[in-house]
């Protein structure tokens, strides 16, 4: 038996073409959905990366100041069934140290004087693809940085982006922004060094300079992706791998006024995630899932996918999901996130969204010297699927709905680990 993981660390789920982006160019992802099986509920667990991927390698939940009781890990129990197992590291950003211990062989790859970091991982993904053709079952992990800030995006995927040519929607989501749709007519120019923290919600500009920036890189990553795909259909038994392509988590681009990991806010754009799983021979290929799944799912899922038994998970394998067997594996997804001392949780149902800061932020020194505002958080409560972007807090119209929520929610997060 033999798969392939591969994150695309920061990946949006709304920016791909299978999710139903209109207007951001992403071929390959949409061609892996088309053979394979699309995950349309797929979130995370503790929504930032070291937490992903704790969650990754024990198949339990992880929430902040969360005490666990038990020590299941994913690379122990293939070690037991002899998988060999390769983690291919994209070097060229931090990641958690912790994440590399306990695999077979490990490689960290960065990019050399004048090259660009994709082409280095690519490079190191294809060369290990040749070298586990001697194991009959193995495991190939490949962590790709290249959607982390700054961006770095080759001229030929940014003209695309980056002209007067594209028509735009009124609200700049469901086409490509243009030009015309700020006040100045300000040329929009790729954007590296991105203002992480809380940005004027009226700055069109700004917002849609980091959405077209995005999107360039998507598209960029994307043609990587097509490459990586093509190179795994000319491994000698390469319709037989396992393909699972996923990330640890998405990223605030402006949406709700802030960008980067600098509030806990528990929004669409950060916790839900792309998952596409391509199953052998591309069975039951075009198939969407419309359960609640979670990355505490990936473990179990690759346990079942090698026959090795994984102990005392939360979480649930896939494959039932992805061939049609069962139609739910749960009744509600529950998402944390701590950013130093302020924590939200979230609640999500197939028709609801559930906000709760548990704890406040303070500005920091320098927003205090920029004149920002602080920003006072409430719970929050959105209609799914409906409210995609979440923009409408109907709270006030749902108190006893509200309460319930919450409810559920902190029995789930208070539980015993």
């Amino acid at each position: 038996m033999k798969a392939i993981v591969l994150i695309v660390r920061g990946l949006q789920a709304g920016a791909l073409g299978c999710y139903g982006n209109q207007w951001t160019f992403t071929p390959a992802f949409d061609a892996l959905a088309a053979a394979g099986i699309v995950f349309d509920q797929h979130f995370a667990v503790n929504a930032d990366p070291a937490g992903a991927r704790r969650v990754w390698r024990s198949g339990r939940y992880h929430f902040p100041s969360h005490v666990q009781t038990a020590n299941a890990d994913l690379l122990s129990a293939l070690r037991q069934r002899q998988i060999h197992t390769c983690l291919i590291l994209d070097d060229n950003r931090p990641s958690p140290s912790e994440f590399a211990v306990g695999w077979d062989r490990v490689e960290r790859v960065s990019a050399a004087e004048g090259e660009m970091p994709l082409d280095a991982v690519l490079e190191a993904a294809g060369v290990a693809l040749e070298q586990l053709e001697r194991h009959d079952n193995w495991l190939l992990w490949i962590d790709l940085a290249v959607l982390l800030p700054p961006w770095q995006v080759p001229e030929e995927f940014q003209q695309a982006y980056f002209s007067n040519e594209a028509d735009a929607d009124e609200d700049g989501l469901d086409e490509a922004p243009s030009d015309e749709q700020t006040e100045e007519g300000r040329p929009f120019t790729l954007l590296t060094d991105l203002p992480v923290g809380l940005i004027d919600p009226e700055d069109d500009h700004l917002y849609l300079s980091l959405q077209v920036s995005y999107a360039a890189a998507v598209s960029y990553v994307d043609a990587g992706i097509g490459q990586l795909l093509q190179a795994l259909d000319g491994v000698e038994g390469g319709d037989d791998i396992l393909r699972i392509v996923t990330t640890d988590t998405g990223q605030n681009l402006g949406e709700h006024g802030i960008v980067g990991m600098c509030r806990p806010w528990l929004h669409n754009e950060l916790i839900h995630l792309p998952l596409l799983l391509r199953l052998p021979g591309a069975a039951e290929a075009g198939r969407r899932v419309s359960a609640l799944t979670q990355a505490v799912d990936l473990a179990p899922t690759l346990a079942d996918w090698f026959g090795a038994p994984l102990a005392d998970v939360h979480g649930h394998s896939l494959l039932p999901l992805a061939r049609g067997e069962v139609e739910a594996i749960r009744p509600h997804a529950c998402i944390g996130l701590q950013v130093g001392d302020a924590i939200e949780y979230a609640i999500r149902t197939p028709e609801w969204a559930f906000l709760l800061p548990a704890s406040p932020l303070p500005l920091s020194e320098r927003e205090r010297s920029e004149g920002k505002a602080n920003v006072e958080r409430t719970p929050q409560l959105y209609v799914k699927p409906d409210d995609r972007w979440e923009v409408n807090n109907v709270l006030q119209h749902h108190l006893e709905l509200a309460e319930q929520l919450e409810q559920t929610l902190r029995n789930f997060v208070t539980a015993p680990g």
